[in-house]
C-alpha cells in the first residue's frame, strides 16, 4: 500500500480559505477600532498646553507677598480678544496674544494653541481675585468655568 503523506490541493484550498478569514476578521475588528477612535483628541495637545500654562501661573500664585500691579485686555472692532495680559509685583508678566494664539511668561513662550484668554483681577479685604478665561480646542473655561485664584496680601 502506497503512503500518501504530501499536500493535497483539497487541503490547501482549506488552508487558504481558513487564512482569508482570519484576515478578513483581523481587519474588519481594526476598522472598527480606528473608526471609533478620535485620533484628533489623541493629537491634540491642550490638556497639556493647559496644564503647563496652570503649573507656570500658580507658581506665581503662590509666591509670598506677591500682588497684582495691573491687568488689561485689548478688543479689536469686532469685540475679539487681541491681547490680554497680567503683572505681578514680581515683575513678571503674563500675555496672551491672539496672533499667534500663545501665551508667555515675559518673553518665553509657556504654552500655544490658545483660541482665547482674558486676565481679570480685583481686590476685595485684602486679596486679589485673579479670573483667567481660557480656551483652546477641547477646553473651555471661559464664563462661569472660569479659573478663579485667590492672592493673599501679606
Amino acid at each position: 500500500m502506497k503512503n500518501n503523506r504530501g499536500i493535497t490541493l483539497t487541503s490547501v484550498i482549506i488552508y487558504v480559505i481558513g487564512l482569508i478569514v482570519v484576515v478578513g476578521t483581523i481587519s474588519t475588528i481594526t476598522t472598527y477600532f480606528y473608526k471609533n477612535i478620535k485620533v484628533d483628541e489623541i493629537n491634540d495637545d491642550s490638556n497639556t498646553q493647559y496644564t503647563q500654562f496652570s503649573s507656570v501661573f500658580l507658581k506665581e500664585i503662590n509666591k509670598e507677598g506677591n500682588y497684582v500691579v495691573e491687568t488689561k485686555t485689548e478688543k479689536d472692532e469686532n469685540n475679539n480678544i487681541t491681547s490680554s495680559y497680567i503683572i505681578f509685583g514680581t515683575g513678571n508678566q503674563y500675555t496672551f496674544l491672539s496672533s499667534n494664539h500663545s501665551i508667555y511668561k515675559n518673553k518665553v513662550k509657556i504654552c500655544e494653541n490658545i483660541e482665547n484668554c482674558e486676565f481679570s483681577s480685583s481686590l476685595a479685604d485684602a486679596q486679589y481675585s485673579i479670573t483667567v478665561n481660557l480656551k483652546t480646542n477641547s477646553i473651555d473655561l471661559t464664563g462661569d468655568n472660569a479659573i478663579t485664584y485667590t492672592l493673599k496680601q501679606s
